[in-house]
């Protein structure tokens, strides 16, 4: 992959990982699998940095995802 693939990949995926909500069609598993992709290409050190902004970015996402789940959880059982 050359340098300018790997800056559109980032950027890409840098747009889509502030609209993801649980309600998307792919799991956090699909996007934590294109970064482990991305973490494999031989990248510079700003395209790292990137990386490893949307990493940080994903486990924040999928913190929250999970906080949501357990309120619906917590709101649908019964007391």
């Amino acid at each position: 992959m050359s340098y300018l693939d790997i800056d559109r990949e980032i950027a890409h995926l840098e747009a889509v990982f502030h609209v993801l909500s649980a309600r998307d069609r792919f799991p956090l598993s699909y996007w934590q699998r294109r970064l482990h992709a991305l973490n494999l290409s031989s990248m510079v050190p700003v395209q790292r940095e990137r990386v490893a902004h949307l990493e940080a970015t994903l486990r924040s996402v999928g913190a929250r995802l999970d906080k949501a789940g357990a309120t619906r959880l917590g709101a649908a059982s019964p007391r």
